[in-house]
């Protein structure tokens, strides 16, 4: 790529980032607020005082009343941004401020992901690394979730990433350390482990079973790290409560346009056939469902179903990928898998694609034949995300649903499956058994 085009995405990308910050984001953003405002005064016991049953903390700011079921390192994070913000305002008053600080760790990671890609990553890696760098700070999807709309997803998915990338550089250790930083930043993390160890078979078995402990090893002193606190203040009993919420939301789809996205809509277009027709059963909008209401509905519970076809496509996934992987292969299995949970598992939300992005533009970069694929999928991930949320709280969407007759949700859920589909097809090549 020539240095005056490099140059000038980097500027590009870095104008629409930082000209978003101050914008109010998604309905989440407060409550990270919320959070930022109580962890920065009472870090220990930001999921609770411990106790048996476990006392589930309620955090408090402004008219906000919200629980935090997010890791460690995520509150670390808002604990550090509050901390910063009282000393601009120790009145912890709302403003623009305080939003921009929000955003600012995720800001902060993806500018970490393009000077390492640019850097040892150019040097280790080649083009691909400089391709991938350019390809996600461009990409109109990633700002959006980050600078404009407040996710938290940077965070997570630039040490996922570099997790993937330390393995396939036989850094194990790196590996493992980024790695448990990953899952105990946002838990989503956890489907690029499988491929981490995939990685880590590519060298010979004596090598094999050292950097397996060293990778161990290393995630196993950042997770003991990130827990401490709350062992020796004796409030760990709300934090694996908190944990544990995670399993109990009640929505088949958090407005992620996936499998169950499109099956609920049909399977209530069906029912209600009778009584609307079937021009608006087909035009109805697509709406959350709750899982409890499709159970008592007759069809099969969506949480158990999409836990077991995760499962096994995660499990095809690493048996595909035995004979190990290179950086190209690793993040393509890697963003993969990420995809596979978001289309096949119940109680996904429209953001839990996201690390399948950084992911797939290193493997794009690395095979120019992948790069559609990256491009397709991103406008994906962003319509997805911008049919629900727009550009934040006080910018509803310019496009309107029911241009499309049939739900454009629905018909993005069905180009999403699409899209998986095809790129599981280039996954079964890319990992082809070698004999």
């Amino acid at each position: 790529m020539k240095r005056s085009a490099l140059v000038l995405i980097l500027a590009a990308g870095a104008l629409a980032r930082l000209g978003a910050l101050g914008m109010p984001g998604t309905r989440d953003v407060p409550d990270w607020k919320a959070t930022s405002f109580v962890a920065s005064s009472d870090f220990t016991r930001i999921y609770g005082a411990g106790g048996s049953p476990p006392d589930e903390r309620v955090l408090l700011w402004e008219q906000i009343k919200v629980k935090t079921e997010y890791p460690p390192v995520s509150q670390l994070e808002m604990a550090l941004v509050g901390r910063v913000y009282r000393l601009i305002d120790p009145e912890f008053s709302d403003g623009r401020t305080l939003t921009a600080l929000i955003k600012a760790p995720g800001l902060i990671a993806e500018v970490a992901l393009a000077w390492l890609l640019l850097t040892w990553g150019r040097r280790t890696f080649g083009a691909a690394a400089e391709w991938a760098a350019a390809a996600y700070w461009i990409n109109p999807a990633t700002w959006l979730t980050g600078s404009v709309l407040g996710y938290l997803d940077a965070q997570m998915a630039v040490p996922a990433t570099l997790a993937l990338l330390a393995a396939a550089s036989a850094r194990p250790g790196l590996a493992g350390a980024l790695a448990g930083i990953a899952v105990l930043t946002k838990p989503q993390a956890i489907f690029i482990l499988p491929v981490v160890g995939m990685m880590l078979l590519r060298r010979d078995s004596r090598a094999q079973a050292r950097d397996a402990v060293r990778a161990i090893v290393a995630g196993f002193v950042v997770a003991t790290l990130a827990v401490l606190p709350f062992l020796l203040a004796g409030t760990w009993p709300s934090m694996l409560r908190a944990f544990a919420r995670f399993g109990e939301h009640d929505l088949v789809s958090g407005t992620a346009t996936n499998m169950w996205w499109a099956l609920t809509w049909a399977a209530g277009s069906v029912a209600r056939l009778p009584e609307l027709g079937w021009i608006d059963a087909l035009s109805r909008p697509a709406t959350m469902v709750r899982i409890s209401v499709a159970v008592a509905a007759g069809i099969p519970n969506p949480r158990l179903v999409g836990t077991i076809l995760t499962a096994g496509a995660i499990a095809w996934g690493a048996w595909r990928s035995r004979q190990g992987l290179d950086a190209e292969r690793g993040t393509l299995v890697a963003a993969w898998s990420v995809l596979a949970y978001f289309i096949l598992s119940g109680q996904v939300h429209e953001n839990h694609a996201f690390l399948a992005l950084p992911l797939l533009a290193f493997a794009a970069g690395a095979n120019a034949g992948l790069r559609p694929w990256y491009w397709a999928i991103s406008a994906a991930y962003a319509l997805n995300v911008y049919l629900f949320y727009g550009l934040g709280m006080t910018s509803p969407p310019w496009i309107d649903r029911r241009w499309t007759f049939v739900d454009m949700t629905v018909l993005l859920a069905i180009f999403y499956c699409v899209l998986f589909v095809g790129l599981t097809f280039k996954v079964a090549r890319a990992t082809r058994v070698r004999t």
